[in-house]
């Protein structure tokens, strides 16, 4: 009997899923149309349903370029710095909104005969009105401007960290390098557990020869008989 129920409740089920259309009301759509705008692991709604989706996109794809993360810990920080100041931009304009509305409500109706008088004096009616609301966007700005900071912080962190064991490992990639030359022998830097090509070894090899070389010019005074007779010292 109950084996009979599941195929019944079964085939239910499906005639219902093709019968369904979606949210057919505007409030319904209004809720499904977030859906397609939800961003990132927490599913927050970065972009709103009166902003543009392309421009969040163009905005962060140069913004990630400028950030330049690497690792996937550095990618995520990222991307909570992008959508901060995308945050923090918007709470700009909707500052801009409030005291642009002021010019069609009430407080707009002072007439000084004068422009800008009346655009002072518009926001100064503006703020006395709406002072509380004024005060709760500002408690928000300085919360994301907490945690742009935090996240920009942690990323420099992130790539510090990184560049400098990047860095450690190739020093010693370059030291291996210069023993096989002296030796004579012609092992590869992954026998060693580099990770590094040979190109990139020699790369950082003549990099450190100049850096070398640029240190004994300046202590010479860029003197070029002092810096010879010091540059034939070096092997």
């Amino acid at each position: 009997m109950s084996s009979a129920l599941n195929v019944v409740q079964v085939e239910a089920n499906r005639r219902n899923a093709q019968q369904s259309t979606g949210p057919r009301t505007e409030a319904g759509k209004k809720t499904s149309s977030l859906n397609a705008l939800r961003h990132g692991l927490t599913a927050r709604v970065v972009v709103l349903p009166t902003e543009d989706l392309a421009a969040y996109q163009h905005f962060s794809d140069e913004f990630l370029a400028d950030l330049a993360p690497e690792t996937f810990a550095e990618r995520q920080c990222a991307q909570t710095i992008i959508d901060t100041q995308w945050r923090l931009n918007r709470v700009r304009s909707i500052e801009d909104g409030m005291l642009a509305l002021g010019h069609f409500g009430p407080e707009g109706q002072i007439d000084p005969g004068h422009p800008e008088i009346h655009a002072a004096l518009t926001a100064a009616a503006v703020y006395r009105t709406h002072s509380q609301a004024f005060v709760n966007l500002s408690m928000h700005e300085q919360r994301l401007y907490r945690i742009l900071r935090e996240a920009s912080k942690s990323l420099e962190d992130m790539k510090t960290k990184r560049i400098a064991a990047r860095q450690a490992d190739l020093d010693a990639a370059r030291a291996f390098h210069n023993l096989n030359k002296m030796q004579g022998l012609t092992r590869e830097p992954a026998s060693a557990g580099f990770v590094f090509t040979t190109e990139e070894i020699e790369t950082e090899c003549r990099r450190h020869r100049s850096l070398v070389e640029a240190k004994i010019a300046h202590d010479c005074n860029y003197d070029r008989k002092k810096f010879r007779h010091h540059l034939a010292g070096i092997p």
